[in-house]
């Protein structure tokens, strides 16, 4: 996959608002459709920034996407849920003007995340449910963290899970108090209201510590009534994923951009 120019930097959400890189989608979806992504990075609540996820940025590009990589507030001096709350904002200017940024009438919005982006990607489709808006077609979620109580047999093979991991520090640093493991924004496997979310595509790697968590989500998701497909790959390269995030992204704004105003 060749590299693309340095992206551009914006700011979104209430002034000053989140810095965030763009990327402009360099394969066609179908006709005049358009994905705009909102993409949060990874780094187990306390690390990472969208300069990081530059491959990750170039490749969800490469399958079709506009992509918004946003740099939001980690933890643990920023624990939840400021960095979702800004995440929202982010979205939420987004969804006001999609055109301003694909260059299309026919643009359709997506949030998207990878392991502790991949969390806050799914707490934004409960949010955005909750609140009737902004409407979203569709949530990509690679590895996503869902689960802060480690307990899953791919987590145990991985020999994770313990309270030096780093997945345990980050939800530790993220949560503060155990009393916010319960709020299902914060721990989407927790949330008991699952249905009317936006379609979703779930990626995890074989052999992956969150893999068990990943399929268990896609699956509650199918369980109340959503469309959700999951994915178990070797590993995240573009000859994995690049198809199979195309096809999701087309027929998602396809449906999306095909329902009546």
């Amino acid at each position: 996959m060749d590299k693309i120019a340095t992206p551009a930097t914006v700011r979104l959400g209430p002034a000053p608002g989140r810095v965030a890189q763009i990327y402009k989608a360099r394969r066609p979806l179908q006709g005049q459709d358009r994905a705009l992504l909102l993409w949060l990075h990874a780094g187990c609540f306390t690390e990472g920034s969208a300069a990081d996820s530059r491959d990750r940025n170039e490749l969800l590009a490469e399958a079709g996407a506009d992509v918004v990589a946003l740099d939001y507030p980690l933890a643990p001096e920023h624990p939840f849920p400021t960095g979702l709350t800004a995440a929202f904002q982010a979205l939420q200017t987004l969804a006001a003007r999609p055109a301003l940024l694909t260059g299309s009438a026919h643009t359709a919005l997506f949030v998207g995340g990878e392991e502790a982006g991949g969390n806050l990607a799914a707490a934004l489709a409960l949010m955005a449910r909750d609140q009737h808006a902004p409407a979203l077609a569709g949530q990509l979620l690679v590895s996503p963290m869902l689960d802060p109580q480690l307990g899953s047999a791919s987590m145990r093979q991985g020999e994770c899970g313990g309270c030096e991991c780093h997945y345990a520090k980050g939800w530790k640093a993220y949560l503060g108090d155990c009393i916010r493991a319960d709020h299902p924004y914060a721990a989407p496997l927790n949330a008991t209201r699952l249905a009317g979310l936006a379609p979703a595509l779930v990626l995890s790697v074989t052999g992956h510590p969150l893999n068990d968590e990943a399929r268990r989500y896609a699956t509650a998701l199918r369980e109340h009534g959503g469309r959700a497909r999951d994915l178990t790959l070797p590993t995240l390269a573009p000859e994995h994923t690049l198809n199979p995030i195309h096809d999701f992204l087309r027929e998602a704004a396809r449906r999306a951009l095909s329902l009546p105003e």
